[in-house]
């Protein structure tokens, strides 16, 4: 009776010592259990053993495409933050040619002393302001206008009376302004017609009747700013070229270009006469 109660006790002992052994096995992780997400989903479920989700497809998916949205901004961002800088190192490398009277003007507005290649011309530079600008004159005229169809002095434009003041006058744009301010192109024709001219890299309302002075410089520099003009293929002024200016004489007459003349100005046209116009570019 002893001996039968004694195995029956080991049985037991040893049965135990099995299933605790079975039980005894490591902790899941997350990622083991399928909770792959990093980011909360509202349709996901969150793992018991830390901050991880399992997610929709749908979910990962959209994560995914936001992340990769978020890289490549910031790729392109710092692409041009790249290109800015090697353009300005470029341009530190690369000195630009200073304007200067007689020089090429291009669309882009940069000047030369030689023509360019890629570049298209649109001006030739007539005259330099001392401080980095000037204004450069059209390659050909434009056609011939009247410079008013009525004889009015102009409210708030100078009257020049001798050819020596006129010649000081280099506010092109301004007087211009001055003028169409006081009438449409059927009474000024000459200064809208200027003011309606564009080129490659200009617009409408760009270009403008150049003022007497700038003719005068014109007159002053025909060897350097003739040159300019062969290289182009555009037409020099000769000695009796007669182009309108914008600068004013009095209510009957206008000053026009005129290199057979002291200064290259003549006034001697009334503004119902038909002269070229050839408009400038101030830059």
């Amino acid at each position: 009776m002893k001996r039968i109660f004694y195995y029956t006790t080991t049985a037991i002992i040893i049965s135990c010592g099995i299933t605790q052994a079975q039980t005894c096995v490591p902790t899941p992780t997350c990622s083991s259990l399928g909770y792959t997400s990093s980011t909360a989903c509202d349709s996901g479920i969150k793992c018991p053993f830390g901050e991880a989700w399992n997610c929709s497809i749908n979910e990962i998916k959209t994560e995914i495409t936001e992340k990769i949205t978020e890289l490549t901004n910031k790729i392109t961002e710092q692409t041009n933050k790249i290109m800015e800088i090697e353009q300005k190192v470029e341009d530190l490398e690369t000195p630009k040619e200073v304007c200067y009277i007689g020089s090429i003007l291009y669309s882009d507005k940069s000047c030369s002393s030689n023509l360019m290649l890629g570049k298209t011309p649109i001006g030739i530079v007539v005259y330099i302001d001392g401080t980095g600008g000037g204004q450069a004159l059209a390659l050909k005229s434009i056609g011939s206008y009247k410079w008013s169809s009525e004889y009015v002095d102009i409210s708030g434009l100078t009257n020049y009376s001798s050819a020596s003041s006129a010649s000081q006058d280099v506010a092109s744009c301004e007087n211009s302004k001055k003028i169409m301010a006081a009438g449409n192109k059927s009474k000024y024709p000459a200064v809208w017609a200027a003011n309606e001219y564009k080129t490659e890299g200009t617009s409408a309302g760009d270009w403008c009747l150049p003022a007497a002075g700038i003719f005068t410089s014109y007159y002053n520099n025909q060897t350097a700013i003739n040159l300019g003009f062969e290289k182009v293929g555009g037409t020099t002024f000769t000695d009796s070229t007669y182009a309108w200016s914008s600068s004013e004489s009095n209510y009957d007459f206008a000053w026009a270009s005129y290199f057979g003349d002291s200064y290259g100005l003549r006034n001697n046209g009334s503004k119902y006469s038909s002269r070229e116009v050839r408009p400038v570019l101030a830059f």
